[in-house]
């Protein structure tokens, strides 16, 4: 039976719940859950999955799994417990062990978990915990401690700007871009006025014209397209339905030393009586035929720009 979103959804964040319950204040480094433990025997399998895709659990191997900094930190605020005068007293117990490690120095300061532990008289699998997720950064919004580098869980690097809330330097570029951006969203949408929709070329011109009903706007563009023109719209040369010579009935009228050429649509409607190819000469009849050939192959070349 296939199960809903929904449904996985919710068995996903039960299952995280009852991690969270199960591990109470060890070390999320050192504590594995076997999802074979009979007090997992009513959780989907998939469930597991969910979390570990998720990036809130890793999978160790076979049935193993444990938390990730982002899952504790996220069990944490979904359990409600950052509401509860306990949890703030732990917050504000770690703060201050922490705060007082730089209180009149210059700069950072590094303690070892062991005595941050005991000067904050907090459990030690706790406070590696709210270490390695940022837990006072996360709720606070605040600059937090952070394990110096290479030493998780024994080092903890505290700045001497910890405490202070963060402020995020480059907002105003951020903001800049999100308007540029959503600028060339909106040049994007009104893109299609003013290029070809079938070759890309650009418009070159618009003009109004009356008509008993009311008015229109012409638009021309460079491949030679036209819209909304007073006898019809003219197609695209790369259009299927931009007439093609057969499309036209070439007749030829000798005047004097010249013959004359003449291309009509050779039936109708069709839109050869928009694509209008004009009279051609030649001193004999082919040669007039052949002067209107290379009209119309001139006519009908795709704009390249």
């Amino acid at each position: 039976m296939t199960i809903s979103a929904e449904v996985r959804l919710q068995n996903a964040l039960a299952l995280l719940a009852l991690l969270y319950q199960t591990m109470e204040d060890a070390p999320i480094d050192l504590t594995t859950f076997d999802s074979r433990d009979g007090c997992f025997t009513s959780i989907q399998e998939t469930s597991w999955d969910e979390l570990v895709s998720e990036g809130l659990l890793s999978k160790r191997r076979d049935s193993l799994y444990f938390f990730t900094a982002k899952g504790w930190s996220e069990a944490v605020i979904r359990a409600g417990d950052v509401d509860s005068p306990d949890f703030q007293h732990r917050l504000g117990q770690l703060s201050k062990a922490l705060k007082d490690k730089i209180k009149g120095r210059q700069d950072t300061a590094f303690i070892s978990l062991d005595e941050v532990a005991n000067d904050s008289g907090l459990p030690s699998g706790w406070v590696f915990n709210a270490i390695d997720s940022h837990l006072l950064c996360r709720i606070y919004g605040k600059k937090d401690a952070i394990w110096f580098e290479g030493t998780r869980g024994r080092v903890i690097e505290v700045p001497r700007d910890f405490g202070l809330v963060e402020i995020d330097l480059f907002a105003d570029v951020r903001s800049e871009n999100l308007r540029l951006t959503e600028t060339v969203e909106q040049m994007e949408e009104l893109y299609s006025d003013y290029r070809c929709s079938f070759c890309s070329a650009p418009l070159v011109g618009r003009s109004p014209w009356d008509h008993e009903y009311g008015s229109e706007e012409v638009m021309e563009y460079a491949c030679g397209m036209t819209v909304g023109a007073p006898y019809g719209d003219v197609p695209c040369t790369q259009s299927a339905t931009f007439p093609k010579l057969e499309d036209y009935v070439l007749t030829t009228q000798h005047d004097g030393e010249k013959w004359w050429c003449f291309a009509h649509a050779a039936q109708a409607p069709s839109t050869a009586n928009s694509v209008i190819l004009f009279q051609t000469w030649g001193r004999t009849e082919e040669e007039a035929k052949e002067a209107m050939r290379k009209q119309y192959a001139k006519r009908a070349k795709p704009w390249k720009g």
